[in-house]
């Protein structure tokens, strides 16, 4: 996997069940566009997006690749609520938005690109399998410049009483993204693998057989439980470790959200990202920061 150079990211990180007044005011820094009948979701996608491309000018047929573990979570058990439990209509808005790609048509809209739009959800391993897709397109060179990203609302049926899960992580609303260019002029990073793996031990082969062994900072996502992360800390020749999940906290989309904040905050190093699905199946995502 070559050429897809980084030249800006983002991480948005939102307080659970916050009023979404406060989204708005947030999303006005970025876009003097005024947004009517949108929901969390939506509001969610364009600030992340917004906040990745602030102060760069995109190609008018950039790409949008949204991924998300949930969807449109809360605006369907609002509908749902109304039709099943009021015995009611929903609003002809809500209905619509609780497809999960109206929030890639709002962001095209505002930003007014008209590149290929795609919206992408597989369990547990979201933002990868869109890693995947556009890589698809970049070989075909269909693409030559998209935003990626992840978008997901705090689950509600994880959150307890005080917002947190039960691993103990925050629960937390978040938006992820990355501009991504086929050049490397101008990049402030590069997405140097994304694999998948049908198994752990398969995985772990493949690091331990690399050229160039890895030596730098490890992540592990959320299905990487405590005891398996341990094992891997040993099995690993490195020893700094990113834990975005407990810094930061936790949502469908955390892989995008923590990999946005590394390329933010660190600056010549390089992060491998390790995390599987419910079936077992792996999935590394290799970021190296100029």
């Amino acid at each position: 996997m070559t050429g897809l150079y980084i030249h800006s990211a983002s991480a948005f990180i939102g307080k659970a069940h916050a009023d979404e007044k406060l989204l708005k005011e947030e999303l006005r820094k970025y876009t003097p566009d005024n947004f009517r009948r949108v929901n969390r979701f939506i509001l969610l996608a364009l600030i992340g997006a917004r906040q990745c491309i602030h102060d760069h000018s995109i190609a008018g047929d950039t790409a949008v690749y949204l991924t998300t573990e949930y969807g449109n979570l809360s605006n369907t058990v609002t509908v749902l609520d109304e039709i099943y439990t009021a015995h009611s209509l929903p609003k002809p808005f809500s209905f619509i938005n609780t497809m999960s790609n109206t929030a890639a048509f709002y962001l095209a809209q505002n930003l007014g690109i008209r590149g290929r739009s795609l919206t992408v959800s597989s369990q547990n391993l979201s933002f990868q399998r869109g890693i995947d897709l556009l890589m698809t397109d970049w070989s075909a060179c269909s693409v030559t410049s998209a935003l990626i990203g992840g978008v997901d609302v705090s689950s509600l049926s994880e959150a307890g009483g005080d917002d947190r899960n039960a691993r103990g992580w925050q629960m937390v609303d978040g938006s992820g993204w990355f501009y991504v260019r086929t050049e490397r002029k101008g990049a402030c990073g590069v997405f140097r693998e994304n694999r998948s793996f049908q198994d752990g031990a398969t995985c772990r082969k493949w690091i331990r057989d690399r050229k160039e062994p890895f030596e730098d900072l490890v992540a592990f996502g959320p299905s990487i439980g405590e005891k398996e992360a341990a094992e891997w800390r040993t099995a690993l020749p490195t020893t700094d470790e990113f834990d975005y999940l407990g810094q930061y906290g936790y949502c469908g989309s955390a892989a995008a959200c923590g990999i946005g904040m590394f390329v933010k905050r660190f600056r010549g190093r390089s992060l491998l990202h390790i995390d599987r699905n419910q079936l077992g199946n792996y999935a590394v995502i290799e970021v190296e920061v100029f």
